[in-house]
């Protein structure tokens, strides 16, 4: 069993999928011969996922890690990532009008 975790860990996604029971075999067998690389592939699946959110929290301004006591739960990281988000999306949009605003003053083109 250690041999065959050895052997799939040094695989990489699409051979993993590769893992099907084939036809003819019994469901019992099958289901056996699946179960190892359905864990792994689960496994990478979490890991990143995690790892992701580890890159968003470390990306979070400080001031919004601090309105929360403690350890930042992993919805409490993606809330506080979608807050400033929009934030920094309004300002972004803010700013756009007012360049468009001194670009119209520049050329004297009338504003909308």
């Amino acid at each position: 069993m250690l041999d065959l975790c050895v052997f799939f860990s040094r695989l990489d996604y699409p051979a993993l999928y590769m893992c099907k029971p084939k036809r003819g075999v019994k469901r019992d067998e099958s289901k056996e011969t699946y179960k190892l690389p359905h864990r792994l592939i689960e496994k990478k699946r979490r890991d990143r996922i995690n790892e992701c959110i580890a890159q968003l929290k470390d990306l979070l301004p400080e001031h919004l890690k601090l309105t929360t006591l403690g350890h930042l739960e992993k919805a409490v990281v993606l809330e506080l990532t979608l807050k400033h988000l929009k934030a920094l999306t309004a300002l972004t949009e803010q700013q756009h009008q007012k360049i468009i605003a001194l670009q119209n003053a520049l050329y004297g083109e009338p504003e909308h």
